[in-house]
C-alpha cells in the first residue's frame, strides 16, 4: 500500500515530468524535422566536410542532449560513432556509404539487427547466407560488427562464438580477428582465444603483443602438455559458465564424462581460474554433484574454500561428501572450521558425532 506522503511525492514527480515534457515539446520537438532534413542533406552530399558537420552536431551536447531520446537521433549517434572509428582506421567503405538518408541508415541497421537475432536464436535455415550476403552488400567492417555486438544483441557471447566460426570458415579474416579481439576485450579469460591472438600477432611480427596474449595462458606443466587440447576445451566451458552462457553447465558435465577428465588436469584449471566469486564455484559443484561427479565437485569446493575460508555452505558440502565416502572424522574437521555456525550447522555437527559414536560401537 502506498502511504500518503509517498503518493504525494510520486504525484509531484509525475507532474514535474509532465511539465518537462511540455517544455521539451514547445522548445525542441518542433525542430526535429528541420534537423533531420539538414542531416539528410549532408548525407546526400557525401563529402568528408559534410560528414564532419554531422559528427560535430552529435558531439555537441548542447544540441544532442535535447534529442537523444528520439529514436532517429539515437540511431544516428550510434551510426556516427561507427563512422568515426571507421574513418580513423581509413576503411575504404564506411557505414555512411550505405545510404544517403537517416531513414535509409536506420533501415539498414534494423535489417542487420534482425539478421543477427535470427542467427543467435537459430531462426530460419538461410540465416547464415543472409548474413554473408548482407556483409558483402553493405561492406560491413570489423568496427561495425563489434559495435553491433556491444549494443544490439541479447546474447553477445553465444552470437560471437557463432560468428567466429562462420568468419573463419568463410575466410573473412578481418571480421574473424575482430571477434577474437571482442572476446578478449569484453569477455576475457578464454585460453583458446588468447592462444589464437598470440599466434596471429607472432605471424604478423608483433612479438610484444604476441607475448602479452601468451602470458594470459598459464604455463602448462610437462605432465599435462600432451593434454593441451583437453585443457583448452574444458577451460572454454568454464569460461562460458563464468559468463552464464546457456547450456554451458550441461556441456561441462558431458565433456568431463566423455573425456574421462583426470583430476590433476581439473585441479590445474581451477588453480589458475581468475574467478574469485564463491557462488561461481558453488554453481559448478552443484552441477557436478547432480551428475554424480563427487571427486570433481570436491576439488571445486576446496577451491571455493580457499576464497572463502570458514564459509558454512562450502564446508557443509565438503562434510557431506566426506560422510558419503565414509570419512566421518574429515566431515567433523570441516564442520569445526565454520565461523559463526547456524543452527543447521550445529545440528549437522551433532548428527555427525552421533554417527561416529554408533560406528565405534558396532
Amino acid at each position: 500500500m502506498v502511504e500518503g506522503k509517498d503518493y504525494k511525492a510520486t504525484e509531484q514527480e509525475a507532474l514535474a515530468e509532465e511539465q518537462r515534457e511540455q517544455v521539451w515539446q514547445q522548445t525542441w520537438a518542433k525542430d526535429i524535422n528541420l534537423h533531420l532534413g539538414k542531416i539528410d542533406g549532408l548525407l546526400a552530399e557525401g563529402t568528408r566536410e559534410s560528414r564532419m558537420e554531422i559528427k560535430a552536431m552529435f558531439s555537441d551536447q548542447a544540441f544532442f542532449g535535447h534529442y537523444k531520446q528520439v529514436d532517429a537521433f539515437a540511431a544516428m549517434f550510434v551510426i556516427m560513432s561507427i563512422y568515426e572509428l571507421e574513418d580513423a582506421r581509413e576503411f575504404p567503405a564506411t557505414i555512411l556509404d550505405q545510404a544517403d538518408s537517416v531513414e535509409g541508415l536506420q533501415d539498414i541497421m534494423f535489417q542487420f539487427k534482425v539478421i543477427l537475432y535470427r542467427l543467435d536464436f537459430e531462426v530460419g535455415q538461410e540465416t547464415r547466407a543472409e548474413l554473408l550476403s548482407f556483409i558483402r552488400e553493405h561492406s560491413v567492417s570489423s568496427v561495425w560488427m563489434s559495435v553491433m555486438l556491444t549494443t544490439s544483441v541479447l546474447r553477445p557471447l553465444s552470437l560471437a562464438l557463432k560468428l567466429e566460426r562462420i568468419f573463419e570458415e568463410e575466410g573473412l579474416q578481418q571480421l574473424w580477428i575482430s571477434i577474437l579481439f571482442f572476446h578478449e576485450q569484453y569477455l576475457p579469460g578464454n585460453y583458446r582465444t588468447s592462444a589464437k591472438l598470440a599466434f596471429i600477432c607472432k605471424e604478423s611480427g608483433q612479438s610484444e603483443m604476441a607475448a602479452e596474449y601468451q602470458n594470459r595462458i598459464p604455463e602448462i606443466p610437462s605432465n599435462l602438455q600432451a593434454q593441451r587440447e583437453l585443457i583448452f576445451g574444458c577451460q572454454e566451458l568454464l569460461w562460458k559458465m563464468r559468463y552464464k552462457e546457456a547450456g554451458a553447465a550441461r556441456g561441462l558435465v558431458q565433456f568431463i564424462k566423455e573425456k574421462n577428465l583426470e583430476d590433476v588436469l581439473w585441479e590445474f584449471l581451477l588453480e589458475h581460474s581468475p574467478v574469485t566469486d564463491k557462488e561461481y564455484y558453488l554453481q559448478i559443484a552443484d552441477v557436478l554433484l547432480d551428475a554424480e561427479e563427487s571427486d570433481k565437485a570436491g576439488i571445486v569446493l576446496e577451491r571455493a574454500l580457499k576464497l572463502a575460508p570458514g564459509d558454512e555452505m562450502v564446508l557443509c558440502l565438503l562434510a557431506d561428501l566426506a560422510i558419503k565416502s565414509g570419512d566421518i572424522d574429515a566431515a567433523l574437521m570441516c564442520l569445526s572450521q565454520i565461523e559463526n555456525p547456524s543452527g543447521f550447522a550445529v545440528k549437522f555437527q551433532k548428527s555427525c558425532m552421533e554417527l561416529k559414536e554408533r560406528k565405534q560401537h558396532e
